[in-house]
């Protein structure tokens, strides 16, 4: 479980970058809690995180559900998918055919932030499910396939003030 947690700060700490520490740690289901703030502003930063199944590599495969500016965002990291301006992501629910979009891509090239109405239809839908797979495509447009396991997902939202 240590080590799980470790690969969490790990894959938070390359989704934003350099701040805060976390002020607090809780794991709820699947999830990770961090509660923290900007130091200079006091606005909140908090976030959840589950690791995938498949983490091949160190701080790969996590989906993050954060406070940021623009309010509350979804985040997948991977392993890196380029430099461009977004890439194409799939991802399922159960058995049912993937539904494809572009995410917007962080400058490292390793996260994709979800479109909001995305992320909207992603957690009504997340809180009834009990795993998701995700694809996204790299630069060279292989897919990397990430399966993420939905349990206590609705809970940790709860804890997120800017939900």
């Amino acid at each position: 479980m240590r080590f799980a947690a470790m690969t969490v700060a790990m894959a938070l700490g390359m989704l934003v970058g350099p701040g805060p520490a976390a002020l607090a740690q809780e794991s709820i289901g699947d999830f990770y809690l961090f509660v923290r703030s900007e130091a200079s502003t006091g606005a909140d930063r908090s976030s959840i995180t589950t690791l995938a199944e498949e983490n091949y590599v160190s701080g790969a495969g996590g989906l993050t559900f954060r406070c940021s500016d623009d309010g509350f965002e979804m985040v997948l990291t991977a392993t890196y998918l380029g430099r461009k301006e977004s890439t194409p992501v799939r991802y399922s629910f159960g058995e049912e055919e993937p539904m494809r979009e572009s995410w917007t891509l962080r400058s490292s090239g390793m996260a994709a932030v979800a479109p909001p109405e995305v992320r909207e239809e992603f957690v009504s839908r997340a809180v009834h499910e009990s795993t998701v797979v995700v694809h996204a495509s790299d630069f060279q447009l292989r897919s990397h396939t990430y399966t993420f396991q939905l349990d206590g997902l609705e809970d940790a939202l709860a804890r997120l003030t800017c939900r």
